[in-house]
This record gives C-alpha cells, structure tokens and sequence, in this order.
C-alpha cells in the first residue's frame, strides 16, 4: 500500500513561513508591504495568514496617512498639459 503524500507532508495554507525567503516575498507583494516589513509582522503578530494580513493592511492604512499629498504644478507648462494632450507627441490636441 501506498502512502499518501498528502497526510505526510500536509500544507499549512493558513500560515506563513518566515524562514521561507519566497514565501515573504509572495506575501509581501499581495499585501503591498515590504519582505522586512512582514518579518516585523510576523514576529509582531505570529505567523497566522489572517492575522498578518490584517495587520499588512493596517500598516499600510498608516503609512498613506503619513505620506504628504502632491503639491500642485504651478507654472506655464502646468496648464498645457494639464488641458489638452501635447501637440508635439504626434497625438494632436483633443
């Protein structure tokens, strides 16, 4: 009789292996954090992916509050693009 590869070597879906430099970096790109950001969260939080990913998006809340907002283009190029597309790339003006 066979084994069954899958009650060997069960994979834990709901969880995120620290140790795994791939699987930060998967984590990290789908939650738009940083790999040493989920290492902090991961010790932080433990390894749970629901609890993490709550905390990615907490972390992320708080860090767009933080960044300041575009300043406004003054100036004379500031309006012409802003009117009408550039004539100058071959588009024309719209």
């Amino acid at each position: 009789m066979t084994a069954d590869a899958a009650k060997l070597y069960p994979r834990y879906r709901d969880r995120i292996s620290g140790s795994e430099a791939y699987v930060v970096r998967h984590f990290a790109r789908q939650n738009g954090i940083t790999p040493a950001q989920v290492h902090q969260l991961i010790k932080r939080y433990g390894s749970s992916r629901a609890r993490l990913v709550a905390a990615a998006k907490e972390l992320r809340a708080s860090l767009r509050s933080d960044v300041p907002k575009a300043i406004p283009a003054s100036g004379r190029r500031a309006g012409r693009l802003s009117a009408s597309v550039d004539a100058g790339n071959g588009l024309g003006t719209q």
